[in-house]
């Protein structure tokens, strides 16, 4: 039902879309959506999803230990506490997403991944998804935390944590087809096992306040609270623009196939729409760390975005309300990310958008291999149109052979390669100011 109280889809016979969501139990099908399914008419290609007959509710193993400490530290003074956090997750079951409209092809790519064709055709760009289970998946979170409460009002606190998560498909989709195309890929039917989207690997929190009653005994406080911490990760793939990648045999996403890196610029699985783009990819290949996967596939989220930072202050005074010796108003000021005050430039975060994927290039198959810059046709593309007799090497679909990578800039300046430029979240990374009173009695 939509908001405006009409129904969807919009052929519902008068009265089915109310019968069909009165008295919804969840057991049953409403006879009246059987009736309309029945006589509906329907595409035999529709896209379709369905679960697992042995689906299990995702369940995991935890374990935890703490720790803590308040020596005397003789010198230092007492007042100190020291402590360890650790917290162990293995998953028993989870979710994940496969398509069972494709089937695997005996063709490969140039790196060896396996190509999937259709049941149906290769124009066919619908889906069926089914939602099964994995058992891959685990965490480990450690934490090590110090605090010091001084006599004279001043209390300060810091902490470490590090993070090492790895999950297959994150899931943090409405719709099975959303999660299913989304997902970070190596083998294209499913999603790829690695560093999870939501890991912090190093996170530093500190805190300090100062709080002392210098007029009379109305509290006077100043406290900032920062925390730093390492980048979200994200993954480097390349884009594949069918609706139906013409690599994979696959849908989804055309920027979900993890990127392999070539060896240089002579690799001969790969070959460039001209050598200045070869060149200047082949430079950033270099400078951003993705050359420690030379000849290989680019591992999911196996990299960072920048480190940030951000500080807030707190501050407040206590004033008398002369009602009683107990009431008086605390006037308070809270600066939310006040290193961006600051600095117009700090306290930032910049990030690569969800879902969390650079794609350098744009990829296609040629079913023979070619020398950079190079042109060609598509195969089966009609003479007419190729007056230049061009090579008919481009892989139209997954079902003709791979044997080499033609990579394009996927984004482009003055005609050549740029590099992919992350976001700045901007309503994360200013600084807001909250002021007001409170009374207490």
């Amino acid at each position: 039902q939509l908001n405006n109280g009409n129904y969807s889809p919009t052929t519902l016979p008068a009265g089915a879309g109310a019968a069909i969501l009165t008295n919804v139990n969840g057991a049953t099908i409403p006879s009246a959506a059987n009736s309309f399914l029945t006589n509906a008419t329907v595409s035999g290609n529709s896209p379709t999803a369905s679960l697992a007959q042995d689906f299990k509710i995702p369940s995991q193993w935890r374990g935890t230990l703490s720790l803590s400490s308040t020596p005397d530290l003789g010198p230092l003074g007492t007042g100190w506490e020291f402590g360890i956090d650790l917290f162990v997750s293995g998953v028993r079951k989870q979710v994940s997403f496969t398509d069972l409209r494709v089937r695997p092809n005996s063709l490969l790519t140039p790196d060896g991944r396996v190509r999937y064709t259709p049941i149906t055709t290769f124009a066919d760009t619908n889906s069926d998804i089914l939602l099964t289970n994995s058992s891959v998946g685990r965490s480990y979170v450690g934490v090590a935390r110090i605090r010091k409460d001084f006599d004279f009002g001043l209390n300060v606190g810091g902490s470490f944590t590090y993070q090492n998560i790895r999950d297959s498909n994150p899931a943090t989709s409405s719709v099975a087809v959303s999660n299913y195309g989304a997902g970070v890929a190596l083998d294209a039917n499913t999603q790829a096992y690695g560093t999870a989207n939501d890991e912090v690997k190093y996170a530093f929190k500190y805190d300090l306040t100062f709080q002392r009653e210098l007029f009379g005994d109305y509290k006077s406080t100043i406290a900032l609270f920062g925390e730093t911490r390492i980048g979200r990760p994200y993954s480097y793939t390349f884009r594949d623009l069918g609706a139906r990648s013409s690599v994979f045999g696959t849908t989804g996403t055309g920027t979900r196939y993890l990127m392999y890196v070539p060896t240089g610029i002579d690799d001969p699985r790969v070959s460039y729409a001209n050598a200045t783009d070869a060149g200047l990819l082949d430079n950033y290949i270099n400078s951003t760390g993705l050359s420690k996967y030379r000849g290989k596939i680019a591992p999911r989220n196996g990299f960072n975005s920048p480190w940030f930072t951000r500080v807030d202050l707190h501050l407040s005074q206590e004033i008398p309300a002369f009602i009683s010796a107990r009431s008086r108003f605390t006037l308070f000021a809270d600066v939310e990310n006040f290193t961006n005050l600051i600095n117009k430039n700090w306290g930032q975060i910049r990030e690569f958008s969800f879902p969390y994927t650079i794609s350098p290039v744009q990829v296609q198959c040629l079913t023979t291999p070619l020398p950079t810059g190079q042109r060609f046709v598509n195969v089966g593309t009609p003479a007419a149109q190729n007056p230049g007799n061009l090579p008919a090497v481009g892989a139209a679909n997954a079902g003709q052979a791979c044997a080499q990578y033609r990579y394009v800039a996927n984004q482009t300046s003055g005609g050549l390669f740029t590099a992919p430029t992350d976001t700045i979240y901007a309503r994360q990374s200013l600084y807001a100011i909250r002021v007001g009173v409170r009374f207490s009695f």
